[in-house]
């Protein structure tokens, strides 16, 4: 199983989005995807259907309780299956776990711990991360092999993402050597809008040496916006539009991230 976390401490860029739209998109190309949705706000739960999240007893949180106390998992039990992609949902118990971990042993491997059981079920699972840095963070890194960082094609894109990378290399060098940082993707851009490309531009300019900034990217587009109250992937509602075309065309960019190796396109290289 390749797990990636898709991660960027603002909030607003798709993050979700992408990790629903993505997951979908790779299960249509035959693979098996398991998506975790380790945000409090639980906001991929409900993007997928899951109906009152935060009434749910059987959670990504509850989950790393059973791990962290060493009490029996049965990993099917917090499974729910939409549109080819199986979940493990969040609610807002998830918010004290980042509190519980501070005095808990290898608290930064936690959720890697948790996942262990999937390895041979899945090919793919997308880590849906909060909008912050710390523990959560951590763990969802310490978990992953790569990171996909959804940019959004507006001003001050790139603040804040100094901090990211530091975390990401961090925990590269002290916790998990295998991570790497698999792409940026530009998300919210507008072909029409000349601030929007001098954007896509800059980001390209500032990381695309160091690290991969996918070809594919992710427009402001209107199905995609209703695809969310709709609570289905943009698939299940409008298969032709624009960004499910751009969702497939990442799909394919991922699956070719496995079966190469992009020379200094790791976390090392960041710091270089």
């Amino acid at each position: 199983m390749k797990t990636i976390a898709i991660a960027n401490q603002k909030g607003g860029v798709g993050k979700t989005l992408t990790t629903a739209n993505l997951g979908v998109a790779l299960a249509q190309q035959g693979h098996r995807v398991l998506l975790v949705d380790f945000d409090p706000q639980a906001n991929l739960s409900s993007y997928l259907g899951i109906e009152a999240p935060d009434g749910l007893e059987l959670t990504v949180s509850t989950l790393m309780e059973k791990e962290i106390n060493d009490k029996l998992i049965i990993p099917e039990n917090f499974i729910h299956r939409a549109e080819g992609v199986d979940i493990i949902p969040s609610n807002i118990t998830l918010a004290d776990m980042e509190d519980f971990l501070h005095n808990t042993m290898c608290r930064e491997t936690i959720l890697r711990s948790c996942l262990t059981p999937y390895q041979e079920k899945y090919d793919y699972c997308l880590i849906d991360c909060a909008p912050a840095l710390g523990l959560l963070l951590v763990n969802a890194l310490a978990a992953s092999n790569e990171v996909i960082i959804p940019v959004q094609a507006q001003p001050f894109a790139l603040q804040g993402m100094a901090k990211l990378m530091a975390n990401i290399f961090r925990v590269q060098r002290k916790i998990n050597p295998d991570i790497q940082v698999g792409g940026i993707v530009m998300t919210m851009t507008d072909k029409v809008t000349r601030l929007s490309r001098e954007i896509c531009q800059s980001v390209r300019e500032t990381y695309g040496s160091k690290i991969r900034v996918f070809d594919t990217n992710i427009p402001r587009n209107e199905p995609l916006k209703v695809s969310t109250l709709a609570k289905s992937s943009i698939f299940k509602h409008d298969p032709k539009c624009p960004g499910a075309q751009a969702y497939r065309d990442l799909a394919k960019e991922v699956e070719d991230n496995g079966r190469q190796q992009v020379p200094d396109r790791d976390a090392n290289a960041l710091d270089r």
